[in-house]
């Protein structure tokens, strides 16, 4: 039997044909007529039914015995979870039970509306979600600009002047909440009929960048500096849209002034490349017809996410490309949820007890976790229902993760896998696999290009009693009750109901919207598909109606920025970790050996020898990997060798608004273990 529908092991979310013969997966193929994927399907993909059976799989609920984990029913595994809930709640506060929701949350509408309904319900703020790498700062900046933190996407098809931030996209996607794999089809066509012109800007000259009209060998994390040093370009270089700044934006002159300190040549060399390159790319930016930059979760990874958040959307605004076909737009979907957005600000938000960071969409920075387990005070984490997620091998600084981990008094993982935190849990509850759930996919509608309603079927049976998260979490909810705590009683009203209701009836009612004869589309085709969306929409919350280009405490963002790299004699290279070169976001689903440690063979140290990388908050040990397209001055760790990058990277420097941890731009130092120094 083939079942047509769509991946969700990445945020492609590719079209596929699912084989099955209803008890087996059989195989994984590629949908040649997704107008998404444009037939496109990774390696990942095609070996996922051997997953579903692999020997790390969690089958059945698990409780912690000693030093071994033994089965258990699910009456028991419910009752003694919610017993322990109950315990902290009544030990300390409501907040002091935690939720951490993993990436794959995001591909989820039913899992994270349920998880989100249960953190209102228990009482508490403390839901920490890995929504806050790559996808945060965007959705914050265009929250403090729009009024509303809306997924602004790329119009990559129909832009005439592309910058493509990484270089990466080709191995590891478009970036963060741009799903899809036909952007590459549609920029080549543009390039090929209209000329469109493709910047890449990473620190490896990669395929994709050698394709490219021009290559931009920037530092790893230095992106902020790349877009500061274009809008510093375009502004004072008088290359702005002036009737579009004019009548759709407020605080011009205000970022006239913010941005007089600055120079080309000071971001420029923070980036480490010529003054001019950057320059003459802001003049060809702001002289296209149509515009965009496409970040990815490197432009976010340093010390300066938030600033680089801000560079872009201003970026695109000063020249006529917010809210415009061809550059940054605004997606409905089907199912319009941005009305709700809007009514979720982080002004008005909780914020987290230590690190005073507001939730974003409701969800706390997961960087903030070690310190919400770690400090002392009223508050503090003490039992963490860990959802579809791995702190312990995602967040940096590995030692202090493990030790936040291990101080809890009750930890509880739902998983699909045995990973590094499960090894630590008190309870394993096991969860579907993808290809194992029935989801309506409703939010992540609107992170498509297209206006489209994604219905995704079961295409095998459960793994022995492995559950969706969304009813385990209704069951723990109900068993544990609820909690006034820090939410208002609107939020707090809606989000009871929410966290014990069936909520695929709610899909199904808000599919009906649209029409029984639409419905049946979703439920017998594995989605609807209604064509590309409206890029021309106009959609500000502010009550003037105008983008703000100068959000307050955005002076703050350019005086932090002020002190040099960082690089000295004892530590001359930089660090990058956030790049993956595999689109599979953990251990089980990927393919391949391990990527190693990325060095040009320039340093001297040859192809297969072991090294030591140290920074000034650890060091580890890993094999070479020599990439002569890689900066001769830059050691480069895939994100998927994060057992190793964790270790590298301090944790406790997070971004003054979005709580990301940086990733990037951190300087180290190579040697062979021989003992031969490099630099």
């Amino acid at each position: 039997m083939n079942h047509r529908t769509f991946c969700r092991l990445c945020e492609g979310a590719c079209g596929v044909l699912a084989v099955s013969d209803g008890a087996v997966l059989r195989a994984v193929e590629p949908e040649p007529q997704d107008p998404v994927s444009g037939g496109f399907l990774c390696d990942v993909a095609r070996r996922s039914p051997a997953v579903l059976n692999d020997e790390r799989r969690v089958t059945r609920p698990l409780r912690r015995s000693g030093d071994a984990l033994v089965e258990v029913p699910w009456d028991e595994a419910i009752a003694g979870v919610a017993s322990a809930l109950r315990a902290a709640r009544s030990r300390g506060e409501a907040r002091s039970i935690g939720l951490y929701l993993g990436e794959a949350m995001q591909r989820s509408d039913r899992g994270l509306v349920r998880a989100l309904a249960t953190g209102v319900a228990l009482g508490t703020p403390s839901v920490f979600s890995e929504l806050s790498e790559g996808a945060g700062p965007r959705l914050l900046a265009v929250e403090r600009a729009l009024g509303h933190a809306a997924p602004l996407l790329p119009d990559i098809g129909r832009a005439h002047y592309v910058l493509a931030l990484g270089g990466e996209q080709d191995g590891s996607g478009w970036g963060p909440l741009v799903r899809g794999r036909a952007h590459a089809g549609w920029l080549a066509h543009s390039r090929r009929t209209k000329g469109t012109k493709l910047v890449v800007a990473g620190p490896r000259a990669t395929a994709f960048a050698k394709d490219a009209s021009q290559h931009l060998p920037i530092l790893p994390g230095s992106e902020p500096f790349l877009l500061l040093g274009m809008l510093v370009a375009v502004v004072k270089g008088g290359w702005h849209d002036p009737q579009y700044v004019r009548d759709y934006t407020r605080s011009w002159d205000a970022l006239v002034d913010l941005l007089a300190p600055w120079t080309v040549e000071r971001c420029a060399e923070r980036c480490g490349v010529d003054a001019a390159a950057i320059s003459g790319v802001a003049l060809k930016f702001s002289r296209a017809a149509m515009a965009v930059v496409v970040p990815d979760a490197s432009t976010f990874a340093s010390a300066h996410a938030s600033l680089a958040a801000w560079a872009w959307i201003t970026l695109h605004t000063v020249t006529a490309n917010t809210l415009r076909p061809g550059g940054i737009y605004d997606h409905e979907g089907v199912f319009d949820i941005h009305h709700a957005l809007a009514l979720l600000g982080s002004d008005k938000a909780p914020r987290t007890r230590t690190t005073d960071h507001a939730l974003l969409l409701m969800q706390a920075p997961a960087a903030a976790l070690p310190d919400e387990v770690l400090v002392p005070g009223e508050g503090r984490v003490t039992a963490l229902l860990c959802v579809r997620g791995n702190p312990a091998r995602r967040l940096p600084g590995a030692g202090r993760v493990a030790e936040a981990l291990r101080g809890l008094d009750t930890l509880v993982c739902l998983a699909t896998h045995e990973d590094d935190t499960t090894a630590m849990a008190d309870w394993v509850l096991p969860v579907l696999h993808p290809w194992e759930r029935e989801d309506l996919e409703t939010a992540g509608a609107a992170l498509l290009p297209r206006d489209a309603a994604r219905y995704t079927p079961a295409v095998v049976a459960p793994t022995g009693e492995a559950r969706h998260e969304a009813d385990i979490l209704a069951e723990i909810a109900a068993a544990v009750g609820s909690a006034r705590g820090d939410w208002g009683w609107h939020v707090g009203l809606v989000g009871r109901h929410l966290a014990t209701t069936d909520l695929a009836e709610w899909e199904r009612r808000l599919a009906g919207w649209l029409g029984d004869e639409e419905w049946d589309a979703l439920a017998s085709a594995g989605g609807l598909d209604q064509g590309e969306s409206d890029r021309s929409l106009w959609r500000i919350s502010r009550e003037d109606g105008r983008i703000e280009l100068v959000p307050a405490g955005t002076d703050a963002l350019l005086s932090g920025a002020v002190a040099p790299n960082g690089v000295d004699a004892a530590l001359p290279l930089v660090l990058r970790t956030s790049a993956a070169r595999s689109p599979a976001r953990d251990s089980v689903h990927r393919t391949g050996p391990d990527p190693g440690i990325a060095l040009h063979p320039d340093t001297g140290i040859p192809d297969g020898a072991r090294v030591r990388i140290r920074t000034l908050h650890g060091a580890v040990e890993g094999v070479v990997r020599l990439d002569e397209d890689l900066r001769p001055d830059v050691v480069d760790i895939p994100s998927e060798s994060s057992v190793l990058a964790t270790a590298l990277l301090s944790g406790e420097r997070l971004d003054p608004l979005a709580g990301t941890a940086v990733r990037d731009g951190v300087a180290c130092a190579v040697e062979a273990l021989e003992g031969a120094g490099l630099g």
